[in-house]
């Protein structure tokens, strides 16, 4: 069957993207035509390059300008100067150079979104068309870091009629620089293991070796992106638009691949990390119609998102053999590992929204929406494997009676063996919301919402095998159930008949509705404060709870008595709660609820603990406040300063408990004149988190804590605090004809982990019973620091010269890769990613800025 693969964690870097500017370029894979395209070196669309505007940021006034909150406003660049072809107004720049990279320049994080590479770069080309006439224009903006970075942005249209907009965006995202494999074939969907290793007779010393000498080579996903807008103006008060992207992704990344547990069993079975194929891509596609009219406004939208996976699976083949546990038995000699990747998919969705002006600035607002996300990929066999898995019992791999643990390939490797060929599952989702917004006085504002939403599971699927009449699916491609005796994941009539395994899926269906109620009220010329107050209940299916109420209310407080100060204040309370707490409702979609099931020799195994809580559901008081002062030193200074908190506690004794974070910033803001600013920062943050749980001691039907299978002393907990600071600074300078400009941004991150148990039999594993481990792993530190300088020097009335200089270093430490560079293959557990590097390295431009 067809399985959504998980996804593996990885550093985010931070090095590349806070080069030159200081600023992290985005890149929006959501549904229609991006909205913005850039790269670290043109993150804001040419303005940087651009001297500032000598009027600063008004016309009318010298003085820098404010917004409501008090923030300065940041100075806008100076309007290109524009050159006359016949009827049009055309302007343009050309920057290109030369970059050379120094130190690490492999490193994987120090690469992560930039790719850089020495040699000759387009930093942007730039080129505008307006035709003042009729409002005619045309824009064209590129740029090219390296082959895997480069973007193309083309727009063109008449003012007040129509746009036309097209795109092409190139990422890359380098997830490890220190990968190395014991296959073949990495990209592809069939890894094959290299020429010194044999399929499932290698042992750990050989893998050891192979993996050693293995050259440390970059895996990556790369992303492609395409899409083209259009817009227009029907009349005066109708519009219509509609936009198209295609994305594709291309590479590999680490992936999990288990062969049976290995902990326990140290030379039996496998856990690996394979590398997966990322070979997939995405069409989003948004269309509309608009009304605007003086007292009516209309909306119609619908959009859609197809995903396509060129694999429907993977495999590896698997370095190790497999033994049972029984002895004088032998296992099937499986050879092969498989996954499923993600399933072809697609999303539909109409929209119609209503508003209508109300008076004294009121408003009514009325959106119904309804939705599809619908399955229907084709579903690989249940095992990949030929001749038998299983057990043989006294040494013998022959299929009859007298080996009950053996099971015959041929009745599960082919299609034959599901109940259907396709998934045939789909969502349906309904949604009606309805807003008004009422000004009774004129220092008053009251508002109003109701909302509904719903989602609605379709689709039922029962794991039944037709030809062997087994229910279930295979384990790990057969491997477990080579292992220990009954556990193969599936039942079946006779030796099977007593075997607990998930059979069917589970709909997970949701019904939400909201009501909410505010109201703001400016008591004084300086002073306004406001109130809102919500109520949501959920009410999810085949969950611990079928109604889930949380209540929360939240008070705000402005403050502008002060001309030179604003004060912002916003408290929060919040409860939830809701109906009897169902520990265990998944009966029904296990082997135990068939007709035939024989229950086990002292009872049928609890699935859980009474005891826990799941945090989604369980009961929790949330309190939240935030405030934030903006000073005014002067006409064209501000200091900013911000403090925020919240505080969960959940009401388990299993599961989360406690999740509570606090921090605050510091910013100042200094603009002077239009041909100087500087700004810089300061921020800490916090975080904890804690959590408990039980290990089972016994496959029991109890399942109250503190019994005998889940006893009391089996019971351990978790605190995991995170500790973040983090600062920055900025400039730039016009001194006569030479403009600076430099950056700086700091990053300290670290995160510690504390743990408590109440005895030994509360750790899943240890390898020396007759020693306990500490109660704490190594924190995980992030660090990065990055400089840059540049200078702007010009060579003539159209021609400028720009070099700057990045110095950047990174050091990370995780606790998780430690002992990689000595060996990365442990008994029968086989790691590929050796884990984040870290990197001290320096980039070196040159860039020669022509105005055409």
């Amino acid at each position: 069957m067809r399985r959504q693969s998980g996804h593996r964690l990885l550093l985010a870097p931070l090095g590349g993207l806070l080069l030159l500017a200081g600023s992290i370029a985005h890149a929006d894979s959501g549904v229609g035509v991006d909205m913005w395209r850039g790269n670290v070196l043109d993150p804001r669309g040419g303005a940087d390059s651009r001297p500032l505007d000598p009027h600063g940021t008004s016309w009318l006034s010298p003085l820098q300008r404010r917004s409501p909150s008090g923030n300065l406003y940041l100075c806008p660049a100076a309007s290109p100067a524009q050159t006359e072809l016949g009827d049009w107004l055309f302007s343009g720049s050309l920057d290109i150079g030369f970059v050379g990279v120094g130190g690490d320049e492999d490193n994987a994080l120090w690469n992560r979104y930039a790719d850089w590479e020495d040699g000759f770069i387009l930093g942007l080309l730039q080129l505008e068309f307006l035709r003042p006439r009729d409002g005619s224009y045309a824009s064209l903006r590129a740029s090219r870091i390296s082959d895997d970075d480069a973007y193309f942005d083309a727009m063109f249209g008449r003012a007040g009629s129509y746009k036309v907009h097209a795109f092409l965006r190139e990422l890359p995202n380098a997830l490890s620089d220190s990968v190395r494999s014991i296959w073949n074939g990495v990209g592809s969907n069939h890894l094959t293991l290299v020429d010194s290793l044999q399929v499932g007779a290698s042992t750990s010393e050989q893998v050891g070796a192979a993996s050693q000498a293995a050259i440390e080579r970059q895996v990556s996903v790369n992303r492609s992106k395409q899409g083209l807008g259009f817009s227009m103006y029907l009349d005066p008060r109708w519009s219509a638009f509609a936009d198209v992207s295609h994305e594709q992704r291309k590479g590999a990344r680490p992936f999990g691949g288990a062969m049976f547990f290995n902990f326990p069993f140290p030379d039996n079975g496998g856990i690996l990390e394979t590398l997966r194929p990322v070979d997939d891509s995405t069409v989003n596609l948004n269309t509309g119609l608009r009304f605007a009219g003086s007292q009516w406004r209309f909306d119609f939208a619908y959009s859609a998102s197809f995903y396509r996976d060129r694999y429907t699976r993977f495999d590896y083949e698997m370095p190790f053999a497999l033994s049972p546990v029984i002895p004088g038995a032998v296992s099937a000699p499986l050879q092969r590992g498989q996954f499923a990747t993600e399933p072809d998919n697609d999303h539909h969705n109409i929209k119609a929204a209503i508003t209508r002006k109300l008076g004294n600035a009121g408003e009514f607002s009325l959106t119904a929406s309804l939705g599809r996300m619908s399955q229907d990929d084709s579903l690989i066999a249940p095992i990949d494997c030929q001749g038998v898995f299983g057990i043989g019992l006294g040494g013998s791999l022959e299929p009859g009676p007298q080996n009950p643990f053996l099971f015959d390939c041929s009745q599960w490797n082919s299609s034959a063996a599901l109940p259907r060929t396709r998934a045939d599952m789909r969502i349906d989702t309904s949604l009606l919301d309805g807003r008004i917004v009422l000004h009774p006085l004129e220092s008053l504002s009251v508002r109003a919402g109701v909302r509904f939403n719903r989602e609605d599971y379709r689709g039922n699927w029962l794991a039944f095998n037709p030809l062997n009449g087994a229910y279930g699916y295979v384990s790990e491609n057969g491997a477990q159930g080579s292992v220990v005796p009954g556990e193969v994941g599936f039942w079946y009539p006779g030796a099977g008949a007593s075997n607990l395994t998930r059979i069917r899926n589970l709909p997970l269906d949701l019904q939400t509705t909201e009501a909410n109620l505010g109201a703001d009220w400016r008591i004084s010329e300086g002073n306004s404060i406001g109130a809102d107050l919500v109520f949501n209940r959920f009410e999810p299916g085949n969950r611990e709870r079928e109604q889930v109420d949380f209540r929360r209310i939240s008070l705000n407080w402005t403050n502008r008595a002060l001309d030179w100060l604003t004060l912002r204040a916003r408290l929060s309370h919040l409860r939830q709660s809701g109906d009897r707490y169902n520990y265990d409702p998944y009966e029904f979609t296990f082997s135990s609820s068939l007709p035939g099931f024989v229950e086990p020799e002292g009872g049928v195994p609890a699935h859980t603990v009474d005891a826990l809580r799941k945090f989604d559901l369980s009961s929790r008081d949330e309190d939240k406040f935030s405030l934030i002062a903006t000073v005014a030193l002067g006409d064209d200074m501000t200091l900013g300063a911000s403090l925020n908190g919240m505080r969960n506690d959940y009401d388990a004794t299993l599961g989360r408990q406690r999740y509570d974070t606090h921090g605050g910033t510091v910013q100042w803001d200094w603009q002077p004149n239009p041909r100087f600013m500087a700004s810089a920062y300061y921020g800490r943050d916090f975080s904890t988190l804690e959590l408990a749980n039980v290990n089972d001691q016994a496959l029991g039907p109890d399942p109250s804590l503190g019994g005998p299978t889940y006893p009391l002393d089996a019971v351990w907990s978790d605190r995991d605090r995170q500790r973040n600071a983090y600062a920055g600074a900025s400039f730039k300078a016009s001194l006569k004809r030479l403009t600076w400009d430099g950056s700086w941004t700091w990053i300290n991150a670290r995160g510690s982990n504390r743990y408590a148990f109440a005895s030994p039999s509360a750790l899943a594993y240890f390898n020396d019973s007759s020693s306990v481990p500490g109660n704490a792993f190594p924190d995980t530190h992030y660090r990065v620091n990055a400089i840059t300088l540049g200078l702007r020097i010009p060579l003539g009335g159209r021609v400028s010269m720009r070099v700057f200089d990045t110095w950047a270093r990174g050091r990370f430490e995780d606790w998780h890769y430690a002992g990689m560079e000595q060996t990365r293959v442990i008994e029968h557990r086989v790691y590929t990613d050796g884990g984040p590097r870290g990197y001290r390295n320096n980039l070196l431009g040159l860039m020669l800025q022509v105005r055409l």
